[in-house]
């Protein structure tokens, strides 16, 4: 049995939680950064970005332990599968 790792969850976020990743040695949650700006938006409206909800709710307090926002973007992954670059070649 794998031991049990404590990760800081964003209350109201459950349905953007995408899995978990590797953040300096610390296992953290993974959020869709599209669903959680949605989320953020219905749970504080006077918050313009995910990125000032984030601030308000001091976040950035947890360091190496905070969640991580992906952005998954089709036409990134449509561009690494389509064909072989050369090293180096920028993805945009």
């Amino acid at each position: 049995m794998l031991p049990k790792v404590q990760v800081f969850a964003i209350v109201g976020f459950d349905e953007a939680v995408i899995g978990t990743a590797l953040r300096n040695g610390h296992e953290v949650l993974v959020y869709d950064g599209y669903k959680a700006e949605a989320i953020a938006a219905l749970l504080e409206p006077k918050a313009k970005t995910l990125s000032e909800y984030l601030q308000n709710i001091a976040l950035d307090k947890l360091g190496d332990r905070a969640p991580v926002f992906v952005y998954l973007d089709e036409d990134v992954i449509a561009e690494l599968t389509s064909g072989i670059r050369e090293p180096g070649t920028p993805l945009h």
